[in-house]
């Protein structure tokens, strides 16, 4: 029995462990917010409900608001709800999912599934409103007092002659002993409904203070009462309250909502929002991004995420996979560049304003220089630390004192180190301006000389020696990727992996000969024992080119940072599809804001630009903090299919009810709108429809909430729709709208089969009379054959003749009319495509852009002075400039980009699969051999430059735009000075 006991009791000891963990602390919540000018009617919340159905409900002073994750419907004071005033205080819901909506003049309708119904008003405003036990229904109003509705739908009246002392009652409660208790201006009160005749006694919150406001009423998880007041929040132990926290003393209370858990959510009247959890007190107010510090209301719908009225506006916090450090938690800025793991736990964080120190839940400064930006981090013997910065060299950090510094004045190649590595008794740098060595306290520099691919030094590794292998030290630079061993540097061409070149990051994976590197093109997978290369980028279905950092969590998943987000993929399907097992990833999982991560904007250059801790926790370094993720906890986050709703059926125009709606006769255009009723990613929630009646199949809609049919015959049709995320099943609760659609006259079925009968009838008739006319025919013809015969046969040799005439005519028509079509595509001068040639080949590259999801780049080149040339040297040199120039073109750019004279002195290129850093890049490079050109063997004294303008397909909406956009670009290069390029 004490073996047993005893085992009980470690059992409740764990789970009340694993309860205290899992309650997030407060600061941790994604946080978001909405206003008047996100389509709220007020910005006064005075209460937060949800409805079977799903919908978010808000009670405003303009009305009430009906919230579905994407827009605001607004229903006030008119005929549709039955309101009468706008101003809506409170809702309860009943057991079927309807709501009732309660408020000024004491007007309340219960609205269920879109239909609205009134109930006469109780003359004063309703602050709140209660089903009983018995199905009664109560009011507390302000100047009413207490109101109780009857069975036969009379208004029963509370007051002095009951025992009530009040007429102002803010909340009602009915607690675990069907006893009802009454929040009021002059304190608690409470009543036993089955009372033969019900009594009000009043009940005091402390002794000597009966007459204490109080405005909220809650039970917690035990049961127990808890009432909000202006001195307090204070907990019904026994026949005393006591205050549940010391610190809510004196503190004005307004909302209340208590978590299954045990977690106690507190609204103030100029505090914010307030928690009493396992964790302790907590407290968030406007400098945390709550609108206001005075709290109406708080709500926790379906999804867990927690609602927060207040008298500036809506605010919701819910938990995510990703938590952040930022300044608010002590960092010393938030660009953040580099995060390392320490041997002793902690995490050290390199940032544009310094160095901190994470510790214990804690973070604690490090001193540094003033100013100075922090790139790289790394860990060296006896735990010291070597920190690289942006322009003040490197920091040699020992139990938290500077020791040692390197600069360019000691040896540095350039003050600006991304990354440090430690290779034994050697350190190296990668610097902007190549890779040095410290060795026996002598510093030495390797450069493109020695091998490099080029000096800007991004990433380093050192890879300890295996058997049959020395240690050697992996080097990532902006050009390529080389190799560090025995004192040379072997280069590793990457360009046959679809031209990658930034190498930002290196990943070894254990027990194999392979390398993976973070580049611009996605993750290349080096086989060290094959020298072979292989890419998983995006034809395999990765997101994003760039990717910053690689980490490899302990399920056996790599985690990508880039600069849209964080990626998820499996490490078995990544080794794949570089085996050329399958073509795809199978499972990319893309992270960001939306959960909750503040920047999806990730930084790379740096080293390391992610860490992964022993706990298993993920950190990576953002442009708003660090955001860390546990993997094991993402499971408690994966999202459920939404329920959905049809809200509106509109028929050419008109609203039409949803309740088995009847279509008029000629119906041309039927559109329906619906809404996956989910908070947490609106905007990701994908559609299918399937019009029974119509259609045999689903049809998927993607994230486009409504679906149009034009001319459907007249019939019974039944509208069917499933919502779900990217990551979740289909929801097999579909939502269903039956219709029918009326025929016209002409479309009844006896009128059709009239008419089928008279056609048939006149077919028949015709048919006869038509064969009669046929044999008259035949015998005319049979005379006329035989004494045209001999005519033909004559004609016969001559037509030969004439046949054979036009055949040789024809054919040298073709050839005229083929070279025609390339002088009208093609410029005579440059022999270039000609401006309609180009505007074909840009209509086409642009919609294949949009269906791959791969960059293109537009660049408008314009002759600088061009009429001046023409002026000083003549046209004839004017024309040699521009064949020169389209020659110059034709060798600069790759068989795939295209090239066109666009008029004049003016160029149009078009670069395919080519980012806007690359176009600039390559405009670069030809404006300086345009410059270079050499014109003085037939033109002396003659030197040309051009300007550009560049831009990129993903900010517009059309070609048109893009050529619009090119062009403002290069008319701002010639603004600028002329010979220089713009994007």
């Amino acid at each position: 029995m004490q073996w047993i006991f005893l085992t009980l009791l470690l059992g409740i000891s764990a789970l009340l462990a694993s309860s205290a963990q899992a309650v997030t602390p407060l600061h941790d919540y994604f946080r978001e917010s909405w206003t008047t000018r996100d389509g709220l009617p007020h910005n006064t919340i005075n209460n937060i409900h949800q409805s079977g159905d799903g919908y978010l409900w808000l009670a405003t002073w303009e009305g009430a608001a009906r919230y579905d994750g994407r827009s605001f419907t607004i229903f006030g004071r008119d005929s549709v709800t039955g309101l009468p005033d706008v101003g809506v205080r409170t809702f309860f819901r009943e057991q079927d999912g309807s709501m009732l909506v309660a408020g000024a003049r004491g007007g309340f309708s219960r609205v269920s599934k879109g239909n609205w119904q009134r109930f006469p008003p109780l003359g004063y405003l309703i602050n709140d409103l209660l089903r009983d036990s018995s199905g009664q229904l109560w009011f507390a109003t302000e100047g009413g007092g207490v109101v109780r509705q009857l069975a036969d739908g009379q208004y029963q009246r509370f007051g002095v002659q009951d025992g009530l002392m009040v007429r102002v009652i803010y909340k009602l409660l009915q607690d675990r002993a069907g006893m009802l208790w009454f929040a009021t201006l002059q304190g608690i009160y409470r009543l036993d409904p089955k009372a033969a005749e019900p009594k009000f006694e009043k009940v005091s919150l402390l002794a000597g203070a009966p007459d204490i406001k109080a405005f909220m009423l809650a039970l917690d998880a035990q049961g127990q009462l808890l009432v909000g007041s202006e001195q307090g929040l204070f907990r019904l132990n026994g026949q005393q309250f006591a205050l549940v926290h010391p610190a809510l003393a004196n503190v004005a209370v307004t909302a209340l909502h208590v978590l299954p858990d045990g977690q106690i959510w507190i609204g103030t009247i100029n505090q914010g929002v307030q928690r009493v959890s396992t964790l302790g007190y907590e407290q968030l107010g406007v400098q945390d991004g709550l609108p206001n510090n005075r709290v109406l209301s708080i709500f926790q719908d379906t999804e867990q995420s927690i609602w927060v009225g207040t008298n500036a506006g809506l605010y919701r916090l819910r938990e995510t996979p990703f938590t952040n450090l930022t300044q608010q938690q002590g960092l010393v800025d938030n660009y953040v560049r580099t995060v390392l793991e320490h041997s002793d736990g902690s995490v050290w964080i390199g940032s544009a304003g310094g160095l901190d120190r994470w510790v214990a839940g804690k973070l604690e400064s490090v001193a540094l220089d003033a100013g100075v930006s922090v790139l790289s981090l790394a860990e060296g013997e006896n735990g010291e630390i070597w920190v690289g910065t942006y322009g003040d060299g490197v920091y040699r950090i020992r139990q938290g004192k500077v020791i040692e510094r390197y600069d360019r004045s000691n040896g540095l190649a350039s003050n600006e180190v991304r990354a440090i590595a430690l290779a034994g008794d050697r350190v190296f740098f990668g610097t902007s301006g190549g890779l040095n060595m410290l060795s026996q306290q002598q510093i030495s520099t390797l450069t493109t000389a020695d091998g490099l691919p080029g000096l800007f030094v991004s990433a380093l590794y050192y890879q300890p020696p295996a058997q049959e292998r020395a240690g050697q030290l992996w080097i990532g630079t902006g050009t390529g990727a080389a190799v560090w061993s025995d004192g040379a540097i072997r280069p590793v061409d990457l360009h046959s992996q679809e031209q990658a070149e930034y190498v930002f990051d290196f990943y070894h994976s254990p027990g194999t000969d392979w390398l993976w590197l973070a580049t611009d093109r996605g993750l290349v997978r080096y086989d060290q024992q094959k020298n072979q290369l292989r890419l998983v980028g995006r034809a395999a279905g990765l997101p994003v080119d760039k990717i910053f950092s690689v980490l490899a969590d302990s399920a056996g998943a790599f985690w990508l940072s880039s600069n849209r987000g964080i990626v998820r993929i499996s490490q078995s399907e990544a080794n794949a599809v570089a085996d050329g097992e399958q073509a795809t990833l199978g499972n990319t999982d893309m992270f960001g804001e939306a959960d909750g991560m503040l920047s999806s904007q990730c930084n790379g250059g740096s080293v390391p630009a992610a860490t992964l801790r022993h706990d298993g926790t993920l950190w990576f370094a953002t442009s708003q903090g660090v955001a860390t993720v546990d993997p094991s906890r993402l499971a408690q986050f994966s999202l459920k299919p939404p329920p959905v709703v049809v809200q509106q059926l509109s028929a050419d125009g008109r609203e039409v009810p949803l309740q088995r709606a009847t279509l008029p006769a000629g119906t041309l255009r039927v559109v329906f709108q619906f809404a996956g009723l989910s908070y947490v990613m609106p905007s990701r929630i994908l559609y299918r429809t399937q019009l029974q009646g119509f259609e045999q199949d689903w049809v998927e809609r993607g994230t486009a909430n409504h679906a149009e049919y034009t001319n459907l015959p007249p019939g019974d049709y039944r509208l069917l729709v499933s919502a779900a995320y990217p990551e979740s099943d289909w929801n097999t609760e579909v939502a269903r709208v039956e219709f029918t659609v009326l025929p016209l006259f002409w479309q009844k079925g006896w009128v059709q089969t009239l008419a089928v009968l008279l056609i048939l009838c006149t077919v028949f008739g015709f048919v006869r009379w038509r064969l009669y006319r046929l044999s008259q025919s035949e015998l005319r013809l049979k005379l006329q054959v035989a004494g045209k015969t001999t005519e033909l046969l004559a004609q016969a040799q001559s037509l030969r003749q004439a046949v054979t005439e036009k055949t040789q005519l024809a054919e040298q028509l073709q050839l005229q009319a083929q070279a025609f079509a390339a002088q009208a595509r093609e410029d005579g001068l440059t022999g270039l495509a000609n401006r309609r040639a180009f505007d074909e080949q840009l209509a086409f590259e642009f919609s294949r852009a949009l269906r791959s999801g791969q960059p293109l780049c537009l660049v408008m080149l314009d002759i600088d002075h061009f009429k001046t040339i023409n002026d000083r040297w003549s046209h004839q040199a004017g024309d040699l400039v521009l064949q020169q120039l389209a020659q110059l073109l034709r060798q600069q750019v790759r068989d795939i980009d295209r090239i066109a004279r666009w008029g004049g002195e003016e160029f149009a290129l078009l670069l395919p699969q080519t980012d806007l850093t690359h176009a600039v890049e390559i405009c670069q490079r030809i404006r300086l051999a345009i410059a270079a050109l050499d014109f003085s063997a037939d033109v002396p004294g003659l030197q040309v430059t051009a300007s550009f303008g560049v831009a990129q397909h993903d900010d517009v909406g059309s070609y048109d735009k893009l050529l619009s956009r090119a062009d403002q670009l290069l008319y701002q290069a010639k603004a600028q000075g002329r010979n220089r390029v713009c994007s």
